[in-house]
């Protein structure tokens, strides 16, 4: 016994020793090695990139390299060569189900299309894009810009050799087009109002619910007035189909089903839900109700045609949500404006799981309320006045400069 004690001291004086060397060998020479130093772009990892521009007079730069893999060194200079391939736009295409074009020519210059990696080194640095936008972009349009590396004195690793950068032209800040849809006067400020397949409902300050018809060039037309009495809910919104929803501004805050024919026509009503007075916000998103509480959490309600809950599917899905002034749903996403105008784009799947957040605006802040209308976007100016906004996500919308 004493002998094994004195062997695992001993072992244990090696160790220490070994441990407080300041140099560590370690042996490249494995096998195989060769396989894993191969060229690369590391921007093809985050395939497409995607970058909105404004489409004004200064140039926009990109980024790109190309690097070298593998752990053994660069024992020599590494010449290679990058090339804008339009044949990688016709292939993107084909893979993914898009139909982007190429950026156009005259529009991108590589600020390297030959480089070096040299001797004792891994990367040829960043490397730069120079983008011009105004006189070949069309706004809210996506171009597709693949860069590849053409050839090299090293092995090319296949699966990165591409980088595609998806390029959507913007408007300037502050030249963002709009059109007068309609105008109702200052006392319409903080009237309740939401699109309706296309037209309009308006809630009154006298309790009224007024239909607006459209008219083919997106203004508004003279109203018809389709109820009274509306007063007695602090939150009316369409659903779809042919429902509306309405909360009760007393009590618990219950909330009730009304049928709607497409012509304005409201039928009965029925009590469907009890105790929403929890909820600051109540966002209807495709099948389902998102309620926000005043903590800014999001709870996810699916709901049926007939107006029943699926209390299995009942979960929580998001917090932070009262950071936000107007929240509404927007296709297969929810739109959120902060009160410093900023406006965010956020995914949402129909189990009600999240995607990447995404800054779409700014300077939304000068409009009371801002609602989806179909593709479009409408709002509300403290004057009374309706703009009509074409929108489109793929592109930044800077309303003010």
């Amino acid at each position: 016994m004493k002998n094994i004690f004195q062997w695992l001291c001993g072992m244990a004086v090696i160790l220490t020793v070994a441990a407080c060397s300041k140099e560590v060998h370690v042996n490249l020479d494995i096998p195989g090695a060769d396989d894993f130093q191969q060229l690369y772009m590391p921007q093809a990892n985050q395939n497409p990139i995607q970058r909105s521009l404004s489409i004004t007079d200064k140039t926009d730069t990109l980024v790109y390299s190309a690097f070298l893999g593998g752990s053994q060194d660069n024992a020599k200079d590494v010449e290679l060569r990058f090339v804008v391939d339009a044949a990688k736009v016709t292939e993107f295409n084909a893979k993914n189900g898009t139909s982007y074009a190429l950026m156009p020519a005259g529009s991108y210059t590589l600020s390297n299309e030959q480089a070096v990696i040299k001797s004792g080194e891994k990367s040829t640095g960043a490397l730069h894009i120079k983008l011009k936008t105004k006189g070949f972009m069309l706004p809210f349009q996506s171009y597709l810009l693949p860069v590849s590396i053409k050839d090299a004195s090293a092995r090319i690793n296949g699966e990165l050799k591409t980088s595609y950068y998806l390029i959507t032209g913007s408007y300037a800040p502050g030249e963002v087009p709009r059109e007068k849809s309609i105008s109702f006067g200052a006392e319409a400020a903080g009237n309740v109002m939401f699109d309706f397949d296309g037209k309009l409902i308006r809630r009154t300050s006298e309790g009224n619910l007024l239909l607006y018809p459209a008219n083919v060039d997106g203004t508004f037309g003279t109203p018809g007035q389709i109820g009274s009495g509306w007063n007695i809910f602090n939150m009316i919104f369409y659903y779809g189909g042919d429902r509306l929803i309405a909360r009760w501004g007393s009590g618990a805050g219950d909330i009730v089903q009304y049928a709607i024919t497409k012509s304005g026509v409201i039928g009965g009503s029925k009590g469907i839900g009890q105790g929403w007075g929890i909820f600051s916000r109540i966002v209807p998103f495709k099948g389902m109700l998102l309620g926000i509480d005043n903590g800014g959490k999001m709870t996810m309600y699916p709901l049926d045609a007939a107006g029943n809950f699926d209390f299995g599917k009942i979960k929580d899905i998001g917090s932070g949500w009262n950071a936000f002034t107007t929240v509404f749903a927007y296709k297969n996403s929810l739109i959120a404006i902060e009160p410093g105008g900023d406006m965010y784009q956020f995914p949402l799947s129909d189990t009600g799981e999240f995607g990447a957040r995404k800054k779409v605006g700014s300077g939304w802040n000068m409009y009371g309320s801002v609602f989806a209308a179909g593709d479009d976007l409408l709002a509300l100016d403290s004057s009374g006045d309706l703009w009509r906004y074409k929108f489109n996500p793929a592109g930044f919308w800077p309303l003010q400069k």
